[in-house]
């Protein structure tokens, strides 16, 4: 982007990540579990770059393709290595609905197989077997579900760092304009952004429009010039681990939103400006 000056504010994040892995309890071969998607291609990518600099292997897999069972009921891959390690782009919720897909009320055990060679590999037969060390974590699924918000603020009402949010709309909702967001949602698909007197500011389509909704109290991103702006922060080993800037000259920052070069000044520099 031709800027120089400042601090890249993600400058040691893949230091920050591959310090990480050296400390985990990942096997030497890490699978790194995607879906067919150009930015989980680049976190992919990137992650594999933090594994190898951390001492480890590291394979992408899309799907589950060259996924299989060999004839011991093991997983393998399409070089016979068994998956032991997975790090995954994958959201849970995925995994979670694939779930509710297959169970019919009568199971006593989540319905992972233990296949046959002949059987074809699914994503619930990776990621929830005991054998398989998947990170992230499955209690992140509770924190990334947007049905958290309203129990946070039904905990700590008109907490500075949290905006009103309801599993039903509220008169001062209603009043004061809010965000329609399915609870499972990604990447900014099927939101509504409603403002004074129930006009609509901006919406979105995708692929969860028949989940249920929560309903947040409206503040829209700040805009600069054209284009309305989020800054994104990551944590790695519960710590800070960088930031980066999207964009977009709609109101909702979707997936295939801008990244635009960030950097940060000083207060001493800034005010030079």
């Amino acid at each position: 982007g031709g800027l120089n000056i400042g601090e890249n504010p993600a400058d040691g994040l893949r230091n920050a990540l591959a310090d990480c892995w050296k400390h985990s309890e990942a096997t030497p071969l890490v699978h790194i579990m995607q879906d067919h998607d150009d930015e989980e291609d680049y976190h992919s990518l990137f992650m594999r770059n933090a594994l190898v600099q951390a001492g480890f292997q590291a394979k992408i897999i899309h799907g589950t393709e060259g996924l299989h069972w060999d004839s011991r009921g093991r997983l393998i891959d399409d070089e016979d290595n068994q998956i032991k390690t997975v790090w995954k782009t994958w959201a849970w919720e995925t995994m979670l609905e694939q779930l509710r897909e297959d169970a019919t009320g009568m199971e006593v055990a989540p319905p992972i197989r233990t296949g046959y060679p002949e059987d074809k590999v699914r994503l619930i037969d990776v990621l929830l077997r005991p054998e398989v060390l998947v990170y992230e974590p499955l209690w992140t699924a509770i924190p990334s579900n947007k049905a958290i918000l309203p129990v946070l603020w039904s905990l700590f009402p008109n907490h500075r760092y949290l905006l009103e949010a309801g599993f039903e709309l509220t008169p001062e909702l209603i009043k004061n304009g809010y965000a329609q967001k399915p609870i499972a949602g990604r990447r900014g698909d099927n939101v509504k952004l409603i403002g004074e007197c129930k006009s609509v500011l901006d919406s979105t389509d995708g692929r969860f429009d028949k989940q249920e909704s929560i309903y947040q109290q409206l503040w829209c991103l700040p805009k600069v010039e054209d284009q309305y702006v989020q800054i994104c922060t990551f944590t790695v080993g519960g710590h800070y681990g960088g930031s980066c800037l999207r964009s977009d000259p709609s109101l909702v920052i979707m997936g295939n939103s801008d990244m635009q070069p960030l950097r940060v000044l000083s207060d001493k520099d800034f005010l030079k400006k």
